[in-house]
C-alpha cells in the first residue's frame, strides 16, 4: 500500500513538472513587428495588453545586433526613458528574457531617442 501512494504522488509530480513546462510560453514582443521603433507609440502597450504574462514564461526581444538594445528598468527609469544600470543592457539580439518574478517589469531601448518614440515594454508577470 506504502509502494502505491509513493508511486502515485510520483506519477502526479511528474504530471505537473510536465504540465508546468508545457504551460511556458515564449512571447516574442511585438510579434511579427519585433523589437522596434514603433510607428505608433502605444504599440507595446496595445501588445502587452493582448497578453498574459506568468513566471516560466519567457520575452524575445527580436532585434539585429547593432540596431537596438534592450534593458529591464525601474518604473522611474521607464517613464524617464532612462537606463540607472548600464551593465544589465542586453546589446545582442535577439535577446530572450525569462520572467522569473511576479509583478511590474520594465523594459527600453537605451538608444538615443528610441524610447521617447515608444519602444518601451511595461508588462505584469503573475504567478504561474
Amino acid at each position: 500500500m506504502v509502494a502505491f501512494n509513493f508511486n502515485m504522488v510520483a506519477v502526479i509530480l511528474s504530471f505537473m513538472a510536465i504540465r508546468y513546462s508545457a504551460t511556458a510560453v515564449q512571447h516574442i514582443v511585438g510579434d511579427a513587428n519585433g523589437w522596434v521603433i514603433p510607428m505608433n507609440r502605444s504599440f507595446y502597450t496595445d501588445w502587452a495588453s493582448m497578453n498574459i504574462f506568468t513566471i516560466g514564461d519567457s520575452l524575445v526581444f527580436d532585434f539585429p545586433t547593432g540596431t537596438h538594445d534592450v534593458a529591464e528598468v525601474s518604473k522611474d527609469d521607464y517613464d524617464h526613458c532612462h537606463v540607472s544600470n548600464p551593465g544589465s543592457t542586453i546589446k545582442t539580439g535577439p535577446a530572450t528574457i525569462s520572467l522569473t518574478v511576479a509583478g511590474d517589469h520594465y523594459y527600453i531601448c537605451s538608444l538615443e531617442g528610441h524610447c521617447l518614440f515608444g519602444q518601451s515594454l511595461a508588462i505584469n508577470v503573475g504567478n504561474a
